[in-house]
């Protein structure tokens, strides 16, 4: 009899050792599946910027190109206005000033969707990386988007001169 309530009691002990570590195990499973969640979000979100950057850069790159024809237009007809050289001097000024901005703008550009492609890239493995780390790049990359949208103001800005 002693030995049979031994083994009872033994039985009953892990039982509970094997009840308890599979409550672990799911309230693991549930934590994880709700951050898998979140990230995913994120990632959706972060896609959806994406998109938008991309598109705002579609179309800065035709207003640069509609841009470049009224520079082109304003050469021509500054030309044709008083003093050839000193029209001259002022195109080629303000083409520079132009050519600057437009360069810097595209640079920009360049940098801030590149920047969105590497957090995307980063965010379909997020695990594998500190989601401070994470959070730390997007701030960086927003920061070029922001650069890039202060670089077009200025553009638009030496264009309505």
């Amino acid at each position: 009899m002693a030995l049979v309530s031994t083994a009872l009691v033994a039985a009953l002990a892990v039982a509970g050792y094997l009840w308890t570590t599979t409550e672990g195990y799911r309230e693991l499973a549930a934590s994880t599946e709700e951050e898998a969640r979140a990230i995913g979000t994120e990632l959706a979100t972060t896609r959806t910027e994406l998109e938008g950057a991309i598109a705002e850069l579609d179309g800065v790159r035709a207003q640069l190109a509609t841009a470049q024809a009224r520079i082109t237009a304003l050469a021509d007809e500054k030309a044709q206005i008083g003093d050839d050289r000193e029209a001259q001097r002022q195109l080629v000024d303000y083409q520079q000033r132009v050519s600057v901005a437009a360069g810097t703008v595209a640079s920009a550009l360049d940098s801030c969707i590149k920047g969105q492609g590497q957090l995307i890239a980063y965010l379909k493995d997020a695990a594998a990386y500190d989601p401070a780390d994470l959070a730390t790049f997007e701030s960086q990359v927003g920061g070029l988007c922001a650069s890039a949208t202060d670089a077009n103001e200025s553009l638009q800005d030496e264009l309505s001169k």
